[in-house]
């Protein structure tokens, strides 16, 4: 943990100019490179161990940076996903080490709110939970579970759920893997139908986020929600009112510069759904500026339940806790068939709002330049989700790096803020900004911006017709 802390020291105050600095020029970089750091416990491993966790039997997975809580006894929930000590999921301290018998009759229904991430079939009025139906167990029963892959480059976790023949006719498999010097987790679930018809259900995923981030809160508006609207929505405002209370109307907010939703907890109770297809979604803890983002894909073509609605929303207003919401496509499965869906987590420091989101990265603010005063002026901010280096670098037109202009550590534990000035590069037309994971391996580009034109070469392009 030792190499994890220095880079999150050094990740916090990234790329100022400086008072009374000259302006670094973009020249090739003719210094040799550093020695490679020593791989941090991120970079290393994933280790995963059976635990006790509140009360109840678990299964843990831990690479140095995040540590995730499964509890197979409480509808193999995931219960914990944390980075750096930091939680960003709500859990219900009430239910801690309780366990219950499947409901015999319908009088013994009752829905324990263990908190954390579960997957329901949708739509909710054909399954008619929670609490579980009778003789169904797919909410709150006991799932077997079992490490499959204990330590290694990724670090893999299998939950099954007992089988439901007679009500939903699903058993339901969940896999969980969580990669090395990442934050990257990656959830599969898997419907089969264990009945004697065909079925159709959509794979909804539940994950309950902290509504009061502060100790003895009820609620913070600083609790934050956001996904991209969809500009050609089947709804007039984008969205819909999936609980039809106007108590909890002053929680929704629609940034129209960015097109975005931003849901901002009141403590009150309230749901929307909307047909967003950008393929993520993102809670984001602005007093404490660190995000939770969910990544999925999208079928545009497929028929969605709740009135086409791939994204939802719902606030409490009881527990303080939001639910980020998944669905996929409904899915038709034959007796015997079964489907999967993968969902992909990240962790990572940044504040609000999350504008975009990328395989190596969440963007707060893009990376842009703009001539100031002869000088280039490169600003943007953003939250990774591997430990390693970025690259700041000149591009051609292909978007390929040509000269790299600074490097410097980056870590999911600190936000990435660029503001620096340099001399405009004469050749390059774009610059870029790359992302190396610990061992050197490229990880993939968080942003590309293309260079402004210097007004000399705006006049002679005029002069010249081009």
């Amino acid at each position: 943990m030792r190499a994890l802390a220095c880079a999150c020291a050094v990740g916090v105050v990234l790329l100022g100019a400086g008072c009374g600095q000259e302006a670094e020029k973009a020249q090739p970089n003719t210094t040799p490179p550093p020695p490679k750091p020593k791989l941090s416990l991120a970079a290393e491993a994933v280790e995963v161990t059976q635990v006790q966790y509140q009360g109840w039997p678990a299964l843990r997975m831990a690479n140095g940076l995040v540590v995730l809580v499964v509890v197979p006894d409480v509808g193999g929930r995931i219960m914990e996903y944390k980075l750096n000590g930091h939680p960003f999921l709500w859990t219900n301290p009430e239910e801690y080490g309780h366990t219950y018998p499947a409901p015999a009759t319908e009088s013994e229904r009752a829905w324990h709110n263990f908190g954390g991430y579960k997957v329901w079939p949708a739509p909710q009025s054909e399954w008619k939970g929670p609490p579980d139906p009778v003789g169904s167990q797919l909410d709150g029963g006991k799932w077997t579970g079992e490490i499959v892959q204990p330590t290694g480059q990724v670090g893999e976790i299998k939950l099954v759920s007992p089988a439901d023949p007679s009500v939903t006719g699903l058993q339901i498999t969940r896999v969980v893997r969580l990669f090395a010097g990442s934050t990257r987790v990656e959830v599969r679930e898997t419907f089969s139908n264990v009945s004697d018809h065909d079925l159709r259900w959509s794979v909804w995923d539940v994950t309950q986020v902290p509504g009061a981030l502060r100790d003895g809160s009820t609620g913070d508006q600083e609790s934050r929600i956001y996904f991209p609207l969809n500009p050609e929505s089947r709804f007039p405002a984008g969205f819909v009112k999936l609980i039809d209370d106007p108590a909890g109307d002053s929680q929704w907010e629609i940034v129209k510069e960015h097109g975005l939703m931003r849901v901002s907890y009141r403590h009150q109770t309230g749901k929307i759904g909307a047909d967003s297809l950008a393929g993520w979604i993102a809670h984001v803890d602005e007093i404490h500026n660190l995000a939770f983002i969910k990544r999925f894909e999208v079928d545009k073509l497929e028929e969605y339940p709740d009135q086409g609605s791939t994204v939802e929303v719902y606030t409490s207003g009881g527990p303080p806790y939001m639910e980020v919401e998944v669905l996929s496509p409904l899915l038709s499965l034959r007796p015997g068939e079964e489907r999967t869906v993968v969902r992909r987590w990240y962790a990572t420091s940044t504040p609000g709002p999350v504008r975009e989101v990328g395989e190596v990265g969440a963007t707060q603010g893009p990376l842009e330049c703009r001539l100031d005063g002869g000088k280039l002026k490169v600003t943007g901010a953003f939250g990774v989700f591997t430990e390693g280096t970025a690259t700041l670098a000149t591009a051609d037109k292909d978007g390929k790096p040509v000269d790299e202009i600074t490097k410097f550590p980056a870590s999911p534990a600190a936000p990435l803020t660029i503001d620096r000035q340099i001399v405009p590069p004469k050749d390059a037309v774009a610059l870029v900004l790359d992302l190396c994971n610990a061992n050197g391996t490229p990880v993939g580009r968080l942003a590309q911006a293309d260079l402004p034109r210097p007004p000399e070469a705006q006049v002679a392009s005029s002069a010249t017709g081009r």
